[in-house]
């Protein structure tokens, strides 16, 4: 006689969950082994732990000007692996990277009476990260340093109405200059303040066959003027008695608006018997008023309407012996 064993809900529930925890319990065993010893949680090696490079400790200040901040921080520990000191800062601050063997660096080109944030953190060649040391705000002085030498001014080429211009930088305590001064036979003619940290000029509306005294003075990102240049002599050429002839006409004259009475113009260079195109000079009228005046360029330029509706444009192109073509035109409705 065969007898059926049968089992209750109960002992077949208890023999799932005992045989269950046998199984989890052998394979967190098996994963805590690692071929070559050592315990579970850990990366391989000898140690079972990966090593971060150290923490920049001590970062500080230790000097600054009204452009530049040199920071510092404490020599690495003797037991550290190799790694670089990744540095950087906020805004408009050049980043740098340097070996585990330095201890210093010295931002440059910032900007005087601005606050900067500077920020110094470790990484090996396997890519892993030590913590990051921070410095901020640091504010540094307003420039009050004039520039202390004078720029030495050269003339290049030199036709009836206009002459090259070069000059050096001045000696300063900041990386650039922003604007400069350019003054005739002892007067003031113009101060430039865009674009910024120019050393070279065309000086323009000269009268023929004249001796100019040129001069230039430049100033700094603190307002500061330097000392203005030794005065250099300029002449002129007299006007060309050959050229009776004036430039082409200006060709493909166009212009679009922006919805007010803004525009944008263009033409194409004409070109002259006697002069190279960069020396042509272009008289823009919108409605009969004087609007611009360009040098060697078809544009684009902004330019204004007189009102709303059509506004007749005229570009006219002179050379430098004073011969003026007729007008290249086009109208708009704006």
């Amino acid at each position: 006689m065969n007898t059926r064993m049968h089992r209750s809900p109960l002992a077949t529930h208890i023999a799932m969950v005992l045989a269950l925890t046998l199984v989890l319990g052998s394979s967190t065993a098996f994963a805590g082994k690692k071929p070559g010893g050592g315990g579970g949680g850990g990366t391989g090696g000898s140690g079972g732990t990966t090593t971060k490079p150290p923490t920049p400790t001590n970062f500080r200040v230790t000097a600054k000007t009204a452009y530049t901040i040199t920071v510092a921080w404490d020599p690495a520990p003797a037991t550290s692996g190799d790694f670089n000191y990744y540095l950087s800062g906020a805004y408009h601050v050049t980043p740098a990277i340097l070996p585990k063997t330095a201890t210093s660096h010295t931002f440059t080109a910032l900007a005087p009476g601005n606050d900067y944030w500077l920020f110094n953190y470790t990484k090996d060649a396997a890519g892993n990260v030590g913590g990051q040391a921070n410095l901020g705000p640091v504010l540094l002085p307003r420039d009050i340093t004039p520039p202390w030498t004078a720029p030495v001014v050269s003339v290049g080429e030199v036709g009836a109405n206009y002459a090259h211009l070069s000059w050096t930088r001045a000696e300063d305590d900041g990386p650039y200059h922003y604007s400069y001064e350019l003054w005739i036979n002892g007067s003031l003619l113009y101060r430039s303040d865009y674009p910024r940290d120019v050393t070279s000029t065309v000086l323009r509306f000269l009268q023929p066959a004249t001796t100019y005294a040129v001069q230039i003075r430049t100033i700094d990102f603190g307002g500061n003027p330097s000392p203005i240049s030794d005065p250099v002599s300029v002449t002129t050429l007299p006007a060309n008695p050959n050229d009776t002839t004036p430039p082409t006409v200006p060709a493909n004259v166009s212009a679009y608006g922006f919805g007010d009475l803004e525009m944008s113009l263009s033409w194409t260079q004409s070109t002259d018997d006697f002069d190279a195109q960069v020396n042509i000079r272009y008289d823009v009228y919108v409605n009969g008023r004087f609007e611009d005046v360009v040098f060697g360029s078809g544009g684009p330029r902004v330019i204004y309407g007189t009102g709303f509706g059509e506004n007749l444009i005229e570009v006219f192109a002179t050379d430098t012996a004073g011969n003026t073509s007729a007008a290249g035109t086009f109208t708009i409705f704006l």
